[in-house]
């Protein structure tokens, strides 16, 4: 064994990923406590503090529309780490990507708050958390061909996991086309179909995976 390999096999390479994870959990709580931080008390008369806090209404959808994704993908990502239980090189520099997108989604975040109403401030949004979804889906491709998931992790489930990973980050992804189309109100308002699109289009694999465990079965 030359000392390249010895260096792979004692400092780049292994099983203990639990300071990947407790620095992908910090870098996620980070990332969503900032995303208020575009958000200000108006400072106003009492008697104007009612359209000062309607002007706060849109900032404050989207504050809730980023909180919801980044939540939603740190909870994938949290399930995705618990099967995964080794690590190399590639992969950690991949999650330090995809950590990089989480910590920058504040930004496009505070452009949408301030300029929903334009194509590019959508455009922009769109492509962070397309690049987001993709590179968490990347992840998992990765750790599945490179062996780095728990051996008790079947074909099967791999593929249901690969499945419920694309329809967040595809339809972020579509509403890009959308919104230089149709106009950005109309992208914004497909955003809105994500989460049931995710939910259907698992519901229907399982629904098919199960029907063909049953044949083979019958076989």
């Amino acid at each position: 064994m030359n000392t390249y390999q010895r260096y792979l096999r004692l400092m780049a390479e292994g099983d203990a990923i639990d300071r990947l994870v407790f620095f992908s959990d910090a870098v996620f709580a980070i990332a969503m406590t900032l995303l208020i931080v575009e958000l200000h008390v108006p400072e106003v008369s009492g008697s104007d503090l009612g359209p000062a806090l309607l002007e706060l209404v849109p900032g404050y959808l989207t504050f809730m529309l980023s909180f919801v994704v980044v939540g939603v993908v740190w909870m994938a990502h949290h399930r995705k780490f618990r099967a995964i239980v080794r690590y190399d090189q590639n992969l950690m520099r991949l999650n330090i990507l995809l950590l990089l997108f989480v910590a920058s989604i504040p930004l496009p975040t505070g452009i949408l708050g301030e300029y929903g109403d334009t194509t590019l401030a959508v455009v922009v949004y769109a492509a962070t958390i397309c690049v987001v979804g993709f590179l968490l889906t990347g992840i998992w491709i990765y750790a599945w061909h490179r062996k780095l998931a728990d051996p008790a992790l079947t074909a099967d489930l791999y593929r249901y996991v690969l499945v419920h990973s694309f329809p967040i980050p595809g339809i972020f992804l579509l509403s890009i086309p959308l919104a230089v189309v149709a106009g950005p109100t109309v992208a914004e308002v497909s955003w809105a179909l994500a989460l049931p699109a995710s939910f259907l289009i698992t519901r229907i694999y399982r629904a098919r995976s199960g029907d063909r465990h049953i044949e083979r079965t019958a076989e």
